[in-house]
């Protein structure tokens, strides 16, 4: 039961870490791993170049694990 609650507390905020990132952040993130799109696709979709999109993923990737390792219970072996 204490582990249940404790990832309950982890997904709420999991959630709450994600919403604070920038909404192109998310939405970078969501189409490539969600929808799982590649780099030229997520350019189309967005209507930006190649490139932009290929650095927007890293850098959305990377802005979420700092966010996501500040959580109790996530360390950078577990993620990403």
């Amino acid at each position: 039961p204490s582990q249940i609650a404790m990832r309950d507390e982890i997904a709420v905020q999991l959630d709450k870490a994600i919403d604070s990132m920038e909404p192109i952040d998310r939405e970078v993130l969501a189409l490539r791993h969600f929808e799982e799109l590649t780099n030229s696709e997520v350019a189309e979709v967005l209507g930006i170049q190649q490139k932009a999109a290929s650095i927007r993923y890293v850098r959305a990737l990377k802005r979420l694990k700092e966010v996501v390792n500040k959580l109790p219970g996530f360390n950078d072996d577990k993620l990403l």
